[in-house]
């Protein structure tokens, strides 16, 4: 019986033994020095030596690249000794033969009863498939991508070559159709009219449907009117609606503010598309236009749109299809009434740009309905009137007018001054609240920009102060700031600040806050510049920052300063030793523990951030912040994170520093001041 026993227990520890050394991974120990006591076949293949050339004779960190070998022994190990493991950490294992192959390893520690005596068990496993795998998958995206923008071009090119000689077709139509002609040739000359509308209304969709697919199509922000939108929409079709003799109609509700904040192009296009699609379908009955407030608060307004005929209907099955590219509920519905079945897949399109979609109820025989709902944000019409007074009064009434710029971070202060000195605006500076309320006591202002958070004194305390000085004229306050207006509505109350400025903020923004409260309109400069100017200059910026990898781009702020070269060149060096700053603001933080410190220093560096549109460093900054806000991140991890953010911030530094601007800025540029 114990011999059974024996001979079990051996086959036992020999399954175990054949498991460890045939198993698919590398299994590796080595002591607290590094030697290498045991490793199993699997990793003795790999790495392509004999058993008696690396037990006990080389260290594990001898196995790593340079790199990986400080990397080792600098950040890897020591964890390991604090924690007591790590894991899935990326390194790249030397062969015998020199040759490399990726690996990922877990480390496991197995404490004895010295320090000395602590073993360490790695499992390592070969990625080379994996990232094989990973740049397939990109090299694919990235054909794709490539695929999708010549596809664009292409379109965008044919449609042009093909509106040109369109243009002249549709023009030579329209004056022919004025001219005395007979029966035939009206007859002849409407038919040339209508189907070069038909042609145009196809190449405009096309492209449409090509800048969608690209995303290259963006919401514009303007104010409109609903009402004179919808006003336009009824007089365009009312003369089609009469010729087939069906009624055309649009209810709005009586609530609804005479302007909002957002795209009426696009909202034109959908309901242009939805209309024309229910005239199309529509032989008799009605067609209403209806739009309803469903919600509003003192910034924001939720409409709903709905499109109802009395026309053809549409039979259930076809109901998820018709959204599709060309795709029309039958065949016989195109041969009949026509179209390019793109409308309803632009419109749908146009629509996931506002978060929305649009829904459709329908019965074969009695009609349709199609809804969607937009949120808009709600004019300041008030602002608008004081807008209009303003033009009115001279520009000699800017002399009087002085403003306090209280920020501390020296980006914005530059910006913002900038700005100022282009619109004639007389204005000093505070690094803090506390050396603002030294100013407001010494000097008189109209308006306060005043950042809420500042060292020795924020923007909320300051302004409190300011209010209790009961001073005879109190100026305006307006808070600038990267935190949402909701997050701090309740403390901008109660310390008296008059408004919000969100970081980051353009010339348009800031100008248009202004104007309100200084009861003037600054004589803003305007430069005119050909669009193709304009976007020259920006691809000058793209390809002058290509070198950093992306890391930044300085095209918008190549648009905004156009005509002041000396402004770009002073912004850009004067950003490269801000972000100095911010990394060694970054290193504190990270040295000593702090979350706090990196999401103070992400609000500090919102505009830079814009302005530069260095958006990766934020991305790595709050990956930052997470990991040093969970306790039990891994070490390793947050270690290579640090790294990482580190490169970033030198890339953007010495790329902004190596600006060469007699590329960026073109030498005529003199010729557009």
């Amino acid at each position: 019986m114990e011999n059974i026993e024996k001979n079990s227990n051996l086959k036992v520890h020999e399954s175990a033994e054949e498991l460890y050394h045939e198993a698919p991974c590398g299994y590796i120990s080595f002591t607290n020095t590094g030697i290498i006591y045991n490793l199993n076949a699997t990793l003795l293949n790999w790495l392509g030596y004999k058993r008696e050339e690396i037990i006990d004779v080389v260290k594990v960190q001898d196995l790593f690249t340079i790199g990986g070998k400080i990397f080792f022994e600098t950040h890897f190990f020591p964890l390991i000794r604090i924690q007591g493991f790590a894991n899935e950490i990326n390194f790249e294992i030397r062969k015998k033969d020199r040759t490399t192959f990726p690996a990922l390893i877990n480390v496991k520690e197995i404490k004895g009863s010295t320090i000395e005596n602590n073993i360490y068990l790695a499992t390592i496993f070969d990625i080379a498939d994996r990232k094989k795998y990973e740049q397939e998958l990109l090299k694919s995206k990235q054909r794709a991508e490539k695929a999708t923008r010549a596809k664009a071009d292409f379109l965008a090119t044919i449609s042009h070559e093909i509106r040109t000689p369109l243009n002249a077709i549709l023009g030579i139509g329209n004056l022919l159709s004025n001219t005395s002609l007979n029966a035939r040739q009206r007859e002849y000359t409407e038919i040339l009219k209508i189907s070069s509308g038909n042609l145009l209304s196809l190449v405009n969709n096309l492209l449409d449907l090509s800048k969608l697919e690209a995303q290259q199509m963006k919401l514009e922000k303007k104010s409109f009117s609903i009402q004179t939108l919808i006003d336009s929409l009824i007089h365009t079709f009312e003369l089609k609606c009469k010729e087939k003799g069906v009624e055309l109609s649009a209810e709005l509700d009586s609530d609804i503010p005479d302007y909002v904040t957002g795209d009426p192009i696009k909202l034109n296009q959908v309901l242009t598309n939805l209309i024309g699609n229910a005239i199309k379908f529509t032989s008799e009955g009605y067609i209403r236009l209806v739009v309803h407030l469903m919600e509003i608060d003192s910034n924001y307004i939720d409409l709903e749109f709905r499109v109802i005929d009395t026309g053809i209907g549409i039979p259930k099955d076809k109901l998820d299809t018709i959204f599709q590219e060309f795709s029309q509920a039958s065949y016989d519905t195109n041969l009949e009434i026509g179209g390019t079945g793109l409308g309803l897949s632009i419109s749908q399109k146009l629509l996931e740009l506002h978060d929305s979609k649009i829904s459709v109820k329908s019965q074969t025989g009695i009609g349709s309905e199609f809804s969607f709902q937009i949120q808009y944000k709600v004019y300041d019409s008030a602002n608008a009137k004081a807008r209009q007074i303003f033009e009115h009064l001279d520009s000699d009434d800017l002399d009087s007018v002085r403003v306090l710029v209280v920020e501390d971070n020296p980006v914005n202060i530059f910006i913002i001054s900038e700005y100022l000195k282009e619109w004639q605006i007389k204005f000093d500076t505070a690094r803090n609240g506390k050396k603002a309320i030294e100013a407001v006591k010494s000097t008189k202002y109209n308006v306060i920009l005043m950042d809420l958070n500042m060292p020795i004194l924020n923007g909320f305390d300051a302004a409190l102060e300011i209010r209790n000085l009961k001073l005879k004229d109190q100026p305006a306050i307006l808070a600038l700031s990267a935190t949402s207006r909701e997050n701090v509505q309740s403390q901008l109350d109660r310390v008296g600040i008059n408004d919000f400025i969100s970081k980051p903020f353009g010339p348009d923004d800031l100008y248009k806050v202004l104007s309100h409260y200084i009861k003037t309109r600054p004589n803003m400069p305007i430069t005119i510049r050909s669009e193709e100017e304009l976007q020259d200059s920006a691809d000058l910026a793209c390809n002058n920052t290509a070198s950093s990898e992306k890391s930044f781009d300085l095209s918008r702020f190549v648009k905004m300063t156009l005509n002041k070269p000396e402004f770009l060149r002073k912004f850009v060096l004067n950003t490269a030793e801000s972000f100095k700053d911010y990394l060694n603001d970054f290193r504190i933080a990270t040295d000593q523990k702090k979350p706090d410190g990196i999401a103070d220093l992400i609000h500090k560096s919102t505009m830079s951030v814009y302005y530069i549109q260095s958006n990766k460093i934020v991305e790595l900054l709050r990956e930052c912040q997470e990991l040093l806000e969970n306790k039990d991140c891994d070490q390793a991890d947050l270690q290579i994170k640090i790294n990482k953010t580190e490169e970033e911030f030198k890339r953007i530094i010495d790329g902004l520093n190596e600006t060469d601007f007699d590329v960026l800025i073109p030498s005529d540029n003199s010729d557009h001041k």
